[in-house]
């Protein structure tokens, strides 16, 4: 394997792609899993609502830290301009409220914004309105605060996971 980057550890970008893939798996497979177990008491619904909700949490957030510390790994060399096959990652991955209170702007959600808000928020929330009784959508919203601003972004799980995928693909 080879070690890009200038510190004196690498990741396992194996481990952090399969938790990429555990999330994408998770988002993508719970419409099939409503379908599969539409009434609420069914068993495999009673798992998930049991479970759901912490592995959301667990796996952006492990994806969030894996994705920062290898892009910082790789800064160097994704700035250097003769070297073109390690280029910057520059897929939006949802949108981003900085100042909900002062303003309604909304802007586009970087990758590099996005694992650090998965990585600050208060609130981690899939955009289902009730989980027990809805599928989740693509989309997670994050809430937090950045001094006295709170924010708020929604998370574009698809984008995310293609960002990942790309974050990782020097290593792979």
């Amino acid at each position: 394997m080879v070690t890009y980057g200038q510190k004196n550890f690498e990741l396992n970008a194996s481990i952090a792609i399969r938790d990429v893939y555990r999330l994408f798996l998770l988002f993508s497979g719970d419409q099939q899993l409503f379908e599969l177990a539409p009434a609420a008491d069914d068993p495999l619904r009673l798992m998930r609502d049991d479970h759901f909700a912490d592995e959301i949490v667990h796996l952006l957030v492990g994806t969030a830290v894996a994705n920062r510390v290898h892009a910082e790994h790789m800064t160097p060399l994704r700035n250097d301009p003769s070297a073109p096959m390690h280029q910057p990652i520059t897929l939006r991955c949802g949108s981003l409220l900085p100042d909900i209170l002062n303003s309604g702007q909304e802007i586009p959600l970087t990758f590099e914004q996005a694992c650090n808000k998965i990585i600050h928020a208060i609130h981690i929330v899939p955009d289902c309105s009730n989980p027990a009784e809805n599928p989740l959508t693509s989309e997670v919203e994050l809430r937090g605060h950045l001094g006295k601003s709170a924010w708020s972004a929604y998370l574009n799980i698809p984008q995310y996971v293609r960002a990942s995928i790309l974050n990782f693909r020097d290593s792979m």
